[in-house]
């Protein structure tokens, strides 16, 4: 599958990039027209390498690697302020923090039909998920009859939610492999930042480029050696689809935008826990 819905993905790659480079304040129609004439030759290639490939050049023309560096801290020292909340919340209910990782995926730059609004990171972080093909009880169950579980990660601000996850099934005495970008993509946290916050409680897996974990081949038979992979947001989601694999994954996500809307026949914007067993 190269997108869920090939004119839907297309303006949002376009939309996204033209109010990406507007944010910081470029006002050149040259370097608009650049934009849309690579973006239109990335089309054959399939959603993923339309996103990576379009951010690729917003860094050249920037100058800049990791153009959104202060955002990411931003969303940092927010998510610092509520871990407290999500503890008081969740407890020693497991479920809960797949839960709430999944409601914190607000995190995103400007897409199609969706602006993410840090407030609604803060004041939503709590909202209940819509769990499909698995329940509460059925995860719990599953998470007590495996040994070995991959992490796939998304945005800073909602890797501190994701922090307390994987600590979580470290104490129920999981090995924990985590995965992530090895260059800055968006908002996007890497795996040198990673490693940094979690030290040696898990191992941490780079893609080596900006590029998704499942969209890599080199990392598919690692991958594949996991009983259940975790995997954060819907950039993620989409390059499973768009992958040959077929492993046993529970995405956690928001559902932002109208075809994955359509696919999962969910309400907008809500948070998602969903079991994909190998299918």
């Amino acid at each position: 599958m190269l997108y869920i819905e090939t004119p839907e993905c297309i303006l949002c790659a376009l939309e996204s990039r033209m109010q990406e480079i507007k944010k910081f304040g470029i006002d050149d129609v040259n370097t608009y027209t650049q934009i849309s004439m690579h973006i239109s030759s990335l089309i054959p290639r399939g959603r993923t390498p339309l996103f990576i490939e379009s951010f690729e050049l917003i860094t050249k023309i920037l100058n800049n690697d990791d153009p959104h560096a202060n955002e990411k801290k931003e969303l940092e020292d927010t998510a610092s302020l509520i871990i407290s909340r999500i503890i008081n919340d969740a407890g020693n209910d497991i479920s809960r923090y797949f839960e709430i990782a999944a409601a914190a995926n607000s995190v995103d730059v400007p897409m199609r039909d969706y602006h993410f609004d840090i407030n609604d990171f803060v004041n939503k972080l709590l909202e209940e998920a819509v769990w499909l093909n698995i329940s509460r009880e059925n995860l719990t169950k599953m998470l007590g009859s495996i040994k070995d579980v991959g992490y796939v990660v998304d945005n800073s601000g909602e890797f501190q939610v994701d922090m307390l996850l994987i600590r979580k099934l470290v104490d129920l005495g999981l090995r924990v492999t985590v995965y992530a970008r090895g260059l800055p993509y968006e908002v996007d946290v890497t795996a040198d930042y990673v490693k940094r916050l979690l030290g040696d409680k898990v191992k941490v897996v780079s893609t080596g480029n900006r590029y998704p974990p499942f969209y890599n081949r080199g990392l598919w038979r690692e991958l594949g050696s996991h009983e259940l992979i975790i995997s954060k947001g819907v950039g993620n989601f989409e390059a499973y689809l768009e992958s040959e694999l077929k492993l046993r994954v529970l995405f956690l996500f928001r559902a932002k935008c109208g075809p994955m809307i359509r696919l999962l026949r969910v309400p907008k914007n809500s948070p998602i826990v969903y079991l994909r067993d190998g299918e």
